[in-house]
């Protein structure tokens, strides 16, 4: 799984309750779906897609939407190494 140390929980900034999860992503994402465009009332049910990850950091196609994140025990929050992510942090819950 995992290579990489392990993160600190995004809400407690601690990494008592944090293990390695394989986390499941959004295959794309509503910018690439909706053609660059914003849609109002669209509701978002992934905090991160395919298209928004760095694409030497992700597996294979067929296995791209499986990448190697954290979970917290306490606070049940899923995510993942910034480095994956390009440009900022983010969640994925």
């Amino acid at each position: 799984m995992n290579q990489n140390p392990v993160e600190a929980c995004p809400r407690f900034g601690s990494i008592q309750h944090v293990r390695p999860k394989a986390i499941l992503i959004g295959a794309t994402s509503p910018k690439k779906r909706f053609g660059g465009e914003e849609k109002s009332g669209f509701r978002r049910l992934d905090q991160l897609a395919v298209d928004e990850c760095d694409p030497a950091e992700l597996k294979p196609a067929l296995l791209e939407q499986l990448v190697d994140g954290f979970y917290c025990d306490s606070c049940g929050v899923g995510f993942v190494a910034s480095g994956l992510v390009r440009g900022s942090d983010r969640l994925a819950q």
